[in-house]
């Protein structure tokens, strides 16, 4: 598969998620995908700014949710953004903040968030003001 095919499946998945994706052709989001049947399960993203990451859309196909997809697609993040440097982990969420908070997530104010992470479309522009901000240290 090429990259805009790949990328067309990963944003049909997230459309079925409710979660954002009209930015991606343009965005600096690297995803990590997890695939059966030749068909996409799940994906996770996520954008790098020196030492911080913003994690993007984590979404399973629902015939997959409740078998710990999401839970495998956080660990791979979590591994590969060690690898490449990235110490803390930041997100906005408008429905999933308890299944973070599972992971070790933490609520936090926005307005501590790095300045890197607050230039984002994701916070400048893509998400509510409702969404909640959560980080990780890793």
């Amino acid at each position: 598969m090429n990259r805009k095919t790949d990328l067309q499946k990963i944003q049909d998945l997230l459309k079925r998620n409710n979660l954002p994706y009209e930015d991606l052709q343009s965005s600096k989001v690297e995803f990590i995908t997890k695939e059966a049947q030749d068909q996409l399960i799940g994906c996770i993203g996520i954008e790098q700014y020196d030492a911080d990451g913003l994690l993007r859309s984590l979404a399973v196909a629902d015939s997959y949710k409740g078998k710990g997809i999401g839970k495998e697609l956080l660990s791979e993040l979590c591994s590969a953004c060690k690898k490449n440097g990235i110490q803390y982990l930041h997100l906005l969420t408008t429905t999933a903040d308890r299944y973070f908070e599972h992971y070790g997530f933490t609520v936090a104010e926005k307005s501590n968030a790095p300045t890197t992470i607050l230039k984002t479309k994701e916070f400048s522009e893509i998400c509510p003001s409702s969404s909640v901000y959560m980080t990780l240290d890793i």
